[in-house]
């Protein structure tokens, strides 16, 4: 049980931590949100019975855990300005065995750990999460990295979170968020670039839009969750559903000679790249 929490950022994806923490009764003993959107603010308090302040003022961070849920670019501001506030970053806590130390869990893209303790302390124990959009709906996957030893109570407190919305991994090395960022963290773009290619070809051919949207989505909901389900791997799933000279043939035939498989490691390359080049650009502020 997280006996108190803060989160910096009430968005989508922080709400959508929060919800996954409340329908699996891990919520907080003591629940904080700094937004400064007071609508915002309102629904966390209607909603999750928080504690709320419009900026990160000493009291809102007196919790045990804080999750930095904001944009990158609003990132090192948010740090700084939580840093301000020393009397939060020494409690007088008895249970601490850190004293001014905090849990800190980022699931903010491109930021790494060295630029979060520059900018608000090296006392810190810092875990980098990157999630997906389909945590919204609770379908999500994260990918966490703790770049110092960490004992089993932080490491279980930052994994219940993102449980919560989906499933989760840990990665041994922080450049391997990079790479998360490329597949994950921005895949679902990937998928719906697709559909929406599939689903256009689909009405030039005839179909309703209507018709051709049903048929796209279940068509790749199903294939994933076979995919899922079956001990096979992609590609022996693929031949499955190819019958020399057939339909589906004819139609890899046009992926091939597009170098359908060079174009998408190009693409998740770049996206990978562009994670570093944008880690690169923090730590040099």
């Amino acid at each position: 049980m997280i006996e108190s929490l803060t989160f910096f950022g009430g968005g989508n994806m922080a709400s959508a931590l929060m919800g996954g923490m409340q329908k699996a009764k891990r919520s907080p003993e003591t629940l904080r949100l700094v937004d400064p959107d007071a609508r915002v603010r309102q629904i966390w308090s209607d909603r999750y019975g928080a504690a709320c302040f419009p900026n990160p003022e000493e009291a809102a961070c007196r919790s045990e855990y804080w999750v930095l849920a904001v944009k990158p670019q609003q990132m090192r501001d948010l740090c700084l300005s939580i840093a301000a506030q020393e009397i939060c970053l020494h409690p007088e806590d008895p249970r601490s065995e850190q004293p001014g130390s905090h849990g800190v869990i980022s699931v903010a893209a491109g930021v790494r750990i060295a630029s979060l303790a520059q900018w608000l302390g090296a006392s810190h124990r810092y875990i980098r999460c990157m999630p997906n959009t389909p945590a919204l709906i609770g379908r999500g996957v994260t990918a966490l990295y703790a770049d110092q030893p960490l004992d089993d109570r932080d490491k279980t407190i930052a994994q219940s979170i993102m449980d919560g919305v989906g499933k989760s991994l840990w990665v041994l090395e922080e450049v391997a968020m990079d790479a998360v960022t490329a597949v994950s963290g921005s895949g679902p773009a990937y998928v719906f670039r697709m559909m929406e290619a599939m689903q256009d070809a689909a009405q030039d051919l005839g179909l309703s839009a209507a018709d051709a949207r049903l048929l796209v989505i279940e068509t790749l909901r199903g294939a994933s969750e076979l995919a899922e389900q079956s001990a096979l791997p992609p590609a022996q799933l693929r031949e499955q559903v190819t019958s020399k000279g057939g339909t589906t043939a004819a139609a890899l035939a046009v992926f091939e000679a597009e170098d359908f498989s060079g174009l998408i490691k190009r693409a998740l390359s770049r996206a990978a790249a562009r994670s570093a080049e944008l880690a690169r650009h923090d730590e040099a502020k």
